[in-house]
C-alpha cells in the first residue's frame, strides 16, 4: 500500500467529526476531534503527515473508513 495523500477535509464543530479524504477516493471519519485539533490541521502545510501523527495514532479519536 502506497502512501495516500489528504485531498480535502470537512468539520463538523457542534459534532467534532472531522472526515479526511484522499487523493485514492477514500476517506475517514475521527470523532471526537476538538476545536484546536482542527485549527492545528489548518496551519499544516503537510495535512498528510499531520493525519498520520495527530489523528491515526491518537487513541482518543474514533476512526471509521468512508468508502
Amino acid at each position: 500500500m502506497g502512501t495516500l495523500t489528504v485531498t480535502s477535509w470537512k468539520y463538523n464543530a457542534s459534532s467534532r467529526y472531522l472526515k479526511i479524504f484522499y487523493d485514492d477516493g477514500t476517506g475517514e471519519l475521527y470523532y471526537p476531534v476538538p476545536e484546536f485539533i482542527y485549527d492545528n490541521l489548518l496551519r499544516r502545510t503537510d495535512k498528510t503527515a499531520f493525519v498520520h501523527k495527530y489523528l491515526e495514532y491518537d487513541l482518543h479519536f474514533t476512526r471509521v473508513s468512508i468508502q
